[in-house]
């Protein structure tokens, strides 16, 4: 699935990742490839990029917003850091 991960001053990162696990405001929750739509905010915490089952990569954010489509996610932080 086609992630990317956009900070006001660049875009961090973009690349096909199995799976990611999102800081929603209402909760963590994970997206695979063919997710349903939607789109919602995000607070402050870590997005988790999976590949062959495993973390791979952990970016922390500040917040913001996420819009998922069956082709992909694409997530606009408010801040992002990796650790």
């Amino acid at each position: 699935m086609l992630l990317s991960l956009i900070s006001p001053e660049k875009v961090v990162f973009t690349g096909d990742v199995e799976m990611i696990v999102i800081p929603g405001a209402k909760g963590d929750f994970g997206v695979l490839n063919h997710h349903a739509p939607f789109m919602t905010m995000l607070r402050q915490g870590a997005v988790t990029l999976y590949q062959n089952g495993k973390p791979d990569q952990v970016f922390s954010i500040t917040g913001g917003f996420c819009e998922v489509t069956p082709e992909g996610c694409v997530v606009l932080a408010d801040g992002v850091e990796n650790p």
